[in-house]
């Protein structure tokens, strides 16, 4: 199976190129040279020169022939005057591209007007110059300069262009210098090898692939053997950053690993030759180099960055001898993401002894939790999953795990509702013991899997310590501490725990109608009914708040007329809840409740009436076991005959018949 779409070249690869000071000396050199003075005009010219102010025979007066001219520039650079030399040699210059047959090489001081640009910090007139420079060794009047001469005008040229950024142009001629007739020098090659090094580095860096690619061709053509790995390596990276060609980039990577296996660049060139190889579906040779790059270097940074790669794939893509290279491998050199994948695959195989191993590294090192949240959502199997939450809510001591890895256990169990889990994960520790493994998160939700396990005074003592101790003071805590306040502590602390709560809900109706039945539970508890009615009502009256929280504020409005006695009240009250949230759960709760103040009011006939609906509706709520249990305990010569289910009382009083 492919693994193509997750392979990516590495992004922090560092050719290693040779010292900019090797270029400083490249300019120096070429430099004493340009500032030397010029081969004689006589070697050059048919006769000696004319002064610039004369006429030659044959030309027109006040006009200079083109060996006045280059005269004239000879006589304003040795003058100091560059700009009036530049002027001149750069109308000759035109003239000369008009006619390139001409037998006046201009080569020379072109270089030398080029040089002096330089040296004043003008780039721009310097390359301007050198361009020329160049162009002029492409007519048949420079083939009377020494090839050495030609080599050195053209490194010069090609070391100005790489300072002015113009990488393609020194390429092409650096490309020229190496085709010279009478080849360049010993001493000259590795100057020129330098060159196309750094020209290579700059282009990859622009991403001019093009040009980067030209460069270290040229240079691993000419280079010495202590640059032609680097030049191997710069043209093989090229090609593979092109992404269009990506079996030759592998090619040359493995060309490059052949030749020096010992490089300190090989392993990022063997994980660059992998993701090459993928792309082209060369799996097999991909993988052959996968073992050898973890056989070679198993701790390099190329190794971790491909195993990093498999964390998103499932195991059967993972190379079966790569997964056995991870399970050997000491578990104390393994990052988090590596560890993770070790787990997967461990879990995968039924090795347990591994498992035991890897789940207490990753507890140790994972010091952010990610990890431990991506792999818990990546395992297939649920009770693997749920296995290693457990180990991390409650890890044997004296093993320390660290807090996040702990949170994001809680986090995954509290998502999938492993309630049960939480519980008892609360019970290796307590809110008075000082724990740094312990997050306020983790300790919110033991408080919350306490709540939902139905052991409200142990979620009391979370939830106090996390809003007394922790200072938690968001509106969902606040209320979630108040209602068990509420429930089981003291009056008066209810009291304030409602009052924080109503001050979180601040304007937002839907916070405030919560705290409301809040407000009205402590009523009822005080035995203020009416108050308790009051809040009640206001909830049943939003138009923000859902049916269900409504129905429900419905029936306890019953509820605090039942606890007063006025069940006619109360039954009223019961039967408006199911115009309120027809299909809710309160519903069923407000028919059992009925039936009870129907039997208290000693209409039996109503109450089984009542009963009777609740089995036959909702026989699988957990109310019709105690529905069928009061129609049993409705004794016939009660004188009560049951209806059909649904059907009206015959009492007279409207407002119990539905």
């Amino acid at each position: 199976m492919s693994n193509e779409g997750i392979f990516e070249l590495p992004t922090d690869w560092p050719p290693r190129i040779t010292p900019q000071s090797i270029i400083t000396m490249i300019v120096f050199a070429i430099g004493v040279f340009l500032t030397a003075p010029t081969v004689g005009v006589s070697q050059q010219l048919d006769g000696s020169h004319s002064n610039a102010g004369e006429t030659e025979p044959g030309t027109e007066s006040g006009i200079l022939s083109p060996q006045q001219m280059y005269s004239l520039i000879q006589e304003h650079f040795a003058a100091g005057k560059l700009a009036e030399a530049a002027q001149v040699a750069r109308k000759l210059d035109q003239q000369f591209e008009k006619q390139p047959t001409t037998d006046i090489d201009l080569t020379l001081p072109l270089a030398q007007i080029g040089r002096a640009f330089q040296n004043a910090g003008d780039i721009a007139a310097a390359t301007e110059f050198f361009t020329r420079a160049n162009s002029a060794l492409q007519r048949p009047a420079s083939k009377t300069l020494p090839p050495a001469t030609v080599v050195l005008v053209r490194l010069a040229a090609a070391s100005l262009f790489v300072h002015a950024g113009k990488l393609d142009v020194a390429t092409e001629t650096l490309k020229r210098a190496f085709a010279a007739e009478s080849g360049i020098t010993a001493e000259q090659a590795p100057l020129a090898v330098d060159l196309c090094l750094r020209i290579g580095r700059d282009s990859l860096t622009q991403q001019d692939l093009v040009t980067a690619e030209n460069a270290y061709s040229l240079a691993a053509d000419h280079a010495a053997p202590a640059q032609k790995a680097t030049a191997m390596l710069g043209a093989a990276w090229a090609v593979a950053m092109s992404g269009q060609r990506m079996g030759e980039a592998a090619d040359q990577m493995i060309a490059f690993l052949n030749a020096y296996p010992e490089h300190p660049d090989a392993s990022r060139a063997l994980q660059a030759g992998i993701a090459c190889l993928k792309q082209v579906g060369r799996d097999e040779e991909a993988e052959a180099m996968i073992i050898e790059l973890f056989n070679r270097w198993p701790d390099s940074d190329a190794a971790k960055d491909v195993l990093n790669q498999f964390g998103v794939v499932e195991i059967d893509r993972i190379p079966e001898p790569l997964r056995r290279l991870v399970l050997k491998r000491d578990v104390d050199q393994l990052t988090p993401t590596m560890t993770a994948i070790a787990i997967r695959i461990a879990a995968a195989q039924g090795d347990s002894n591994a498992w035991d191993r890897l789940v207490e590294r990753l507890g140790v090192i994972d010091q952010t939790g990610q990890t431990t949240a991506d792999l818990l959502s990546q395992l297939p199997v649920a009770a693997d999953a749920e296995r290693l939450a457990m180990f991390l809510l409650s890890p044997p001591k004296p093993l320390v795990i660290q807090a996040k890895s702990r949170e994001s256990a809680c986090r995954w169990a509290g998502r999938h509702e492993r309630w049960s889990m939480l519980a008892l994960a609360s019970q290796s520790t307590s809110p008075t013991q000082d724990d740094p493994t312990r997050t306020i998160t983790m300790e919110r939700l033991f408080a919350e899997a306490l709540m939902q396990t139905g052991r409200r005074p142990e979620a009391h003592d979370w939830w106090c310590h996390v809003v007394d101790e922790r200072g938690v003071d968001d509106f969902a805590t606040l209320l979630r501490c108040a209602e068990t306040e509420v429930s089981i502590g003291e009056v008066d602390r209810a009291t304030r725990r409602v009052e924080a709560a109503t001050q979180a809900a601040r304007d937002d109706r839907y916070r405030t109608a919560l705290v409301a039945m809040l407000s009205a539970e402590l009523g009822i508890r005080r035995l203020r009914f009416d108050e308790a009615r009051s809040d009640l009502e206001s909830v049943v009256r939003s138009s923000q708040v859902d049916a269900s929280l409504r129905g429900r504020a419905q029936w306890m409005i019953g509820e605090t007329y039942y606890l007063q006695q006025k069940y006619v009240e109360a039954i009223e009250a019961y039967r408006g809840v199911a115009g309120i949230d027809p299909d809710g759960s309160w519903v069923v709760a407000s028919l059992i409740q009925a039936g009870k103040s129907f039997e208290q009011l000693g209409r039996t006939r109503d109450a089984a009436v009542c009963y009777s609906t609740l089995v036959s509706r909702h026989g699988d709520s957990e109310f019709a076991v105690l529905a069928s249990r009061r129609l049993a305990a409705l004794s016939p010569s009660d004188g009560t005959t049951p209806t059909n289910p649904g059907s009206p009382s015959n009492t007279p009083n409207k407002t119990l018949r539905r």
